[in-house]
Parts: structure tokens; sequence; C-alpha cells
């Protein structure tokens, strides 16, 4: 069965860890998305679909891209006091 995407809430500060041969890659979430899979639901963060992922559209769930190794939280921007 497909998953569907229920809703979908922004993510800021939070990025996804991918690992390759190259070594360890974080890709900043455009945003998290509630996913039903059958009976079971969970967040996902969506990513910019990389380039040699062929398909539709440009972002992509991040757990369906190679090397998924979970999600890490970055500090936020701020801007310096006055």
């Amino acid at each position: 069965m497909a998953r569907t995407i229920v809703s979908i809430a922004a993510a800021p500060g939070w990025a996804a860890r991918f690992v390759d041969d190259g070594g360890d890659k974080v890709v900043i979430l455009l945003a998290w998305a509630l996913v039903e899979d059958g009976t079971s639901r969970n967040l996902v963060g969506l990513v910019q679909r990389p380039t040699v992922i062929e398909g539709p559209g440009w972002v992509i769930l991040a757990d369906e891209v190679e090397g998924f190794d979970g999600y890490t939280p970055g500090p936020l921007p701020t801007r310096p006091s006055k």
C-alpha cells in the first residue's frame, strides 16, 4: 500500500542526515509530513529530490533517499542583539 501524506508542518531548525562513500551529508528539511501507511502514522521529513532520483516534482520524503540515516536538530539562525 502506498503511503499518504495526511498533513504538513514547518520544520525550522531540522535536517536529515545521509551517509554514502563520500561521508556524511546534512540536508535542511523543507517541512515535516505526517505520513499514513496502512494503520500507522509517522513524521517524515520532506527534502529536495536529489537529481539522481527520477520522478515528478522536486520534493521527496527523506527516508526514500538512499543513505538516509535519521534526523538532526540544528541551531536556528538568530539576529544579533542590538
